[in-house]
């Protein structure tokens, strides 16, 4: 039959193509149609597609309203594939060089009245399987600010086919924004943005994803030239190779969706190129968080000996400067390598709430042990302050079950000994504060003189880092 000159509106909201088909129909030799929706706002297009294919000369291509074609389908047999389709201009392109391939299609057109909105403001991560077909999901940020949609997945090989049924929307409202594209387009490493300050996810197939999606402020991201999210759980390892020599920043944020720590095991800088200017440097939660970049790596200074290095919070953004890492982080529960000394041993201990604000309460405890070697410990404690009349922090340092040779607690202990060095066989730091309080250490353990140094605390000036 001729192929329809006119496009298919809302007129009808349901029909079949070829027009008055109930199933496979055979499409004639030479055939070149194209079929034209138009997609109101307020509404989205099912397609059932069925096609048996006998050619490869033979094609069916379903073009949606960004001109990217959505389904390409040159082999095997399907029957009712859905496709949807946003609102705009949308076409289904039938070609048939053999005149022995099949094809049918159904269409509805659907009313997007049924849709609840969830709103979630930028700085937020959520699992993409809570989408269903009741849903659609906003990213909001302040006027004037424009939002980035990154998807975050457990294993950076993972495929997830439903990022390809998951569409954007550029704006808030699934039934006035225009769709930009799906998320596999709009969510990898490569930032783009919102024209505004909103973005709205929506999965009409109803398929659920393994991945996740966090919304970060555009302007947040501005220095970076790639941003990817690491999501993980607790009790895994994660390790590779991170950032670029071409003099362009990364940016990382690591997620553990159900825990509260992570310990950086490795942390190399790849030997082939080591630039002055090359940096490492970590912060918690999101880039939107814009928190205070706490820990700095370069490799002119980075020593193996400053790992592990414990981060007390669930998220965590990493930033790479013209540096390549080979890196392990894990999150295991077990603290035993975090808390056993070594010769040579540097690295900082923080108050929780300066990587998670949303902390309370602002506390910690460490131990470091080990009963058969004394090491002579030092502390930087010249970096801290404290918000309420009850926040504390204790600092120990002893051998065995004697009494302890360094017993300070701060803030009372805080003129007289701001640097602290001891031996022992541990160094006991524990925090018991308010959010309003703000600790830095670092620290430093050497293997100890066991006959002249035991017992004797030196005060004098040290400086660690």
């Amino acid at each position: 039959s001729a192929c329809p000159i006119n496009p298919i509106t809302t007129s009808i909201l349901g029909g079949s193509i070829p027009l008055g088909a109930t199933n496979l129909t055979l499409i004639p030799a030479n055939t070149n149609c194209t079929f034209t929706f138009d997609i109101p706002n307020g509404y989205a297009l099912l397609l059932q597609l069925s096609v048996d294919f006998k050619s490869d000369n033979d094609s069916i291509s379903v073009i949606d309203n960004t001109q990217k074609i959505r389904e390409l389908r040159h082999s095997d047999k399907v029957l009712n594939a859905p496709v949807w389709l946003a609102a705009g201009q949308a076409q289904i392109q039938v070609i048939s060089v053999s005149g022995n391939s099949e094809f049918f299609a159904t269409y509805n057109y659907k009313f997007l009245n049924n849709y609840t909105q969830v709103k979630k403001s930028t700085g937020n991560y959520f699992p993409l399987s809570l989408l269903s077909n009741k849903n659609y999901f906003t990213f909001f940020t302040a006027p004037g600010e424009k939002v980035v949609a990154t998807v975050g997945k457990k294993t950076s090989g993972q495929i997830d086919g439903a990022l390809s049924q998951i569409f954007v929307y550029d704006g808030d409202d699934i039934s006035t924004s225009k769709m930009v594209g799906t998320l596999e387009d709009f969510g990898s490493s490569t930032i783009m943005t919102s024209s505004n300050n909103s973005l709205t996810l929506v999965n009409f197939y109803g398929t659920k994803s393994p991945s996740y999606v966090i919304g970060n402020d555009a302007s947040t991201l501005d220095g970076f030239f790639k941003y990817s999210v690491i999501m993980t759980t607790s009790g895994t390892g994660i390790s590779g190779t991170l950032g670029d020599l071409t003099g362009l920043v990364g940016g990382y944020t690591f997620i553990c969706t159900d825990c509260n720590r992570f310990y950086i095991t490795k942390f190399d800088f790849d030997g082939l190129v080591i630039i002055d200017s090359a940096y490492t440097k970590f912060q918690g939660q999101t880039p939107t968080h814009q928190m205070e970049k706490l820990i700095t790596y370069s490799p002119a200074t980075y020593m193996p000996e400053q790992m592990p290095q414990l981060i007390p919070s669930g998220i965590f953004t990493l930033s790479v400067h013209l540096s390549k890492i080979i890196f392990n982080i894990n999150t295991v529960n077990d603290e035993f390598a975090w808390k056993s000394p070594y010769h040579g041993r540097k690295g900082y201990i923080f108050s929780t709430n300066l990587w998670n604000p949303a902390v309370i309460p602002n506390n910690f405890n460490y131990e470091f042990r080990n009963d058969s070697q004394l090491y002579t410990y030092s502390v930087n404690a010249e970096n801290m302050s404290f918000g309420l009349r009850d926040d504390k922090m204790t600092l120990q340092i002893g051998t065995g079950s004697e009494e302890p040779v360094v017993d300070n607690q701060y803030p009372r202990d805080l003129s007289s000994s701001q640097k602290v060095m001891s031996n022992g066989n541990y160094m006991q730091v524990g925090l018991s504060a308010s959010a309003a309080s703000d600790v830095r250490l670092s620290f430093e353990m050497q293997k100890g003189n066991p006959a002249s140094a035991v017992g004797i605390l030196t005060a004098f000036a040290l400086s660690i880092f």
